[in-house]
């Protein structure tokens, strides 16, 4: 290898100095990356008007990204889901904001066929029939089945 100048003017070593000072500096500067929102996640949460809350959640629809949302309580109740938008949205330092499935969690967790406690079958399977039963009873019968597949 020479150290000639090419047509261009760089040379072959000054390209490589470059190029690794670059990619040091790009590395050094995401290292900051996902600590610099927490303080700004953390202004964020207030109380609102009308009796309305702020409660921060994690989107749960099996995709294992796990955006954060912003949900709107009021009464116990959730009225409204944004997804997290604070801090800067610039080159490098980006938002992770929960896809249509995640903002839409109010409709399942308020849906009036969610079940909100165990039920037990009590007719054939397909006939829909099913009674409630208490927490006690469902643990019961889940660590008896267990034990059974275990034991076999």
């Amino acid at each position: 290898m020479s150290n000639q100048e090419s047509p261009g003017g760089v040379t072959r070593r000054a390209l490589l100095k470059s190029t690794a000072l670059s990619s040091l500096a790009l590395a050094a500067g995401g290292l900051t990356l996902p600590f610099t929102l927490r303080s700004a996640a953390a202004a964020v949460q207030q109380a609102t008007g009308d009796n309305t809350r702020i409660v921060w959640g994690a989107c749960s629809v099996n995709c294992g990204s796990r955006c954060a949302l912003r949900l709107h309580v009021r009464d116990d109740e959730v009225v409204y889901v944004e997804t997290d938008n604070t801090g800067d949205d610039r080159y490098g330092d980006h938002q992770v904001r929960a896809c249509l499935r995640g903002r839409s969690i109010r409709r399942r967790i308020n849906h009036p066929d969610r079940l909100n406690y165990p039920m037990k079958r009590v007719g054939k399977r397909g006939e829909g029939k099913f009674e409630r039963i208490s927490w006690q009873e469902a643990l019961d019968i889940l660590a008896d089945r267990l034990k059974s597949t275990v034991a076999q």
